[in-house]
């Protein structure tokens, strides 16, 4: 009898440990999908070149590093589309000197948001 319960909570153990092992892969693997698609790319730079014809895929890819780093850190990935330019903006300027972020890094950060904004209006238009 007392073997039957050791195996039974051997096979429980494992079945636990199997489980929660794959789900962390599942996670990682979604994640990692979900950033890789916030890539800046020529169209993002397209498509906010009208508004601000100075920007590069460099700035973008800035942008991208510090949305992905300091405010992902903190916040987790937010719905880049939801809000309003001047929305944006304002919480950006109110999270650089938290995020401590250079004017630079603030400028390359608002125009990533509304380059990635502005490709997904032309992509359904």
């Amino acid at each position: 009898m007392k073997n039957l319960k050791l195996i039974a909570i051997i096979v429980i153990a494992n079945m636990t440990f199997s489980c929660t092992s794959k789900k962390t892969v599942v996670v990682k693997t979604v994640a990692a999908k979900t950033v890789n698609s916030l890539l800046p790319t020529d169209i993002e730079l397209k498509a906010i070149q009208p508004k601000y014809p100075d920007v590069t895929l460099q700035n973008l890819n800035n942008g991208y590093a510090i949305y992905t780093g300091a405010c992902t850190n903190c916040h987790g990935m937010k719905n880049l589309y939801n809000r309003s330019e001047q929305s944006w903006k304002h919480e950006v300027d109110d999270m650089a000197p938290r995020a401590e972020i250079t004017d630079s890094q603030k400028d390359d950060l608002f125009k990533y948001i509304l380059a990635m904004k502005a490709s997904r209006s032309v992509s359904t238009n």
